[in-house]
């Protein structure tokens, strides 16, 4: 696994970024139709948890193998790798949405495992402009005050020593304090960062950092879709 993914500038085509999918892959593929997404030019970014709760979790391994489809990994991905590995809360992951996972056979059970065990923690993407954007699944890893980007990519590394490198990683995957305070102090170091894990009733804006998680999961919620050239956002409810 590397910790990081980077992508250089995509001169044929858009670039997108998804919010949290939880299962929901008929309702991304929906999405996708409607922006007229070309697998030929365009690329996807996901913040993460791409399983659980909804009805397609099993179809993540047929997205992961789409070359033009890329992802962090989130806490949900974390979870199921955890509890395969012996490590993890089965009861848990259950109540989570992850019931889906034990009904399938343990040479299956692996196999989604190990995919999921190569997704990065960080993904960078270069735009036409030549700024950069990042997608990471919570919040950026800032392990203490004053922290810049880089100083977070140096903590999720190991490069801070492995006590920072644990907490680095819980707050990749698992932190809402930014949003939860209302924080609007912009991450230094890149031009904007896009999360999901915190529920949004619509995409949100704390200083340059993006919330687009807007609870596609939910019965009141959506799924959200960014062009991260334009920042134009399309959105697909589960009902029609």
């Amino acid at each position: 696994m590397n910790t990081i993914n980077t992508f250089p500038c995509n001169p044929e085509g858009r670039d997108f970024v998804v919010g949290d999918v939880h299962g929901h892959f008929k309702l991304l593929s929906a999405l996708l139709q409607r922006s007229k997404f070309d697998g030929e030019r365009d690329r996807l970014f996901s913040v993460g948890d791409l399983i659980d709760r909804g009805p397609d979790s099993m179809e993540v391994l047929d997205w992961l193998s789409r070359p033009w489809f890329h992802t962090v990994r989130g806490n949900h991905e974390q979870m199921l790798i955890d509890c395969i590995c012996g490590d993890g809360d089965i009861p848990r992951h259950t109540r989570n949405g992850g019931a889906w996972l034990y009904e399938l056979a343990p040479q299956r059970q692996q196999e989604l495992a190990e995919a999921l065990q190569a997704l990065p923690w960080i993904i960078e993407v270069e735009l036409p402009d030549g700024k950069t954007i990042g997608i990471v699944h919570a919040e950026a890893p800032l392990t203490q005050k004053g922290d810049n980007w880089q100083q977070a990519k140096q903590a999720l590394s190991g490069q801070l020593g492995e006590i920072c490198r644990l907490r680095a990683l819980s707050m990749a995957l698992y932190a809402r304090e930014k949003i939860e305070e209302r924080n609007h102090d912009a991450i230094k170091g890149i031009h904007q960062l896009y999360v999901g894990h915190s529920t949004v009733p619509s995409v949100t804006r704390l200083g340059n950092v993006v919330y687009i998680d807007t609870g596609c999961s939910f019965g009141d919620g959506a799924l959200s879709l960014i062009e991260l050239n334009s920042e134009t956002v399309t959105h697909m409810t589960m009902s029609p």
